[in-house]
């Protein structure tokens, strides 16, 4: 059972509720930028830094702290972007769960974005009645922007921030992990 194997303590819940408000606050700060985000990165960061339960209560925060603010809590529109972002960490915790390499994981991040995106096609079609054929070409730019945005981000950010999290012992910490002196970039 779940609750057996998982506690939540003070800590844990402290850092959720601070790792869900630098997810959200990072996506409308760049939210001039069309899909232009770190939220996959930061998502695939909490899935292998804090695990799928917790990566998942992040999510859920973030789903409804983005519903709330841009006015768009919706049957069709709030569940396709919790399906979406919840991809990610089911992707990352099962099938990329022993995988460290940044370029792999920024393949997987670019692929995962493509996935978000796509949750959308079923909602576009009820909702706006847009064919999906037509849904993909007019998105696919942006589509490409969030995977090309997911890829860079991953690529460069993810051993120094993933770093971070091993020297203050944030998450998970494997026996074969050493705590890493992250002035590592000035020798």
């Amino acid at each position: 059972m779940v609750g057996d194997k998982f506690k939540m303590t003070v800590k844990d819940m402290a850092l959720i509720a601070m790792f869900a408000t630098i997810l959200f606050i990072q996506e409308e700060a760049l939210t001039f930028l069309p899909n232009v985000q770190l939220t996959v990165f930061l998502l695939v960061l909490y899935s292998k830094r804090l695990g799928f339960v917790k990566t998942s209560i992040i999510i859920i925060i973030h789903v409804i702290m983005d519903n709330l603010v841009m006015g768009s809590f919706s049957v069709f529109w709030t569940p396709a972007m919790f399906v979406g972002w919840m991809l990610i960490p089911i992707f990352i915790c099962t099938l990329f769960r022993k995988v460290e390499n940044n370029l792999v994981l920024a393949f997987a991040g670019a692929l995962l974005s493509f996935t978000y995106c796509w949750c959308y096609l079923v909602p576009n079609y009820f909702m706006l009645h847009i064919k999906p054929v037509q849904y993909l070409k007019t998105d696919f730019v942006f589509e490409c922007v969030l995977a090309a945005s997911s890829f860079i981000s991953i690529q460069f950010l993810y051993y120094p921030v993933r770093d971070i999290f091993i020297k203050f012992r944030i998450g998970k910490i494997d026996s074969n992990e050493e705590v890493i002196d992250i002035n590592y970039i000035d020798e």
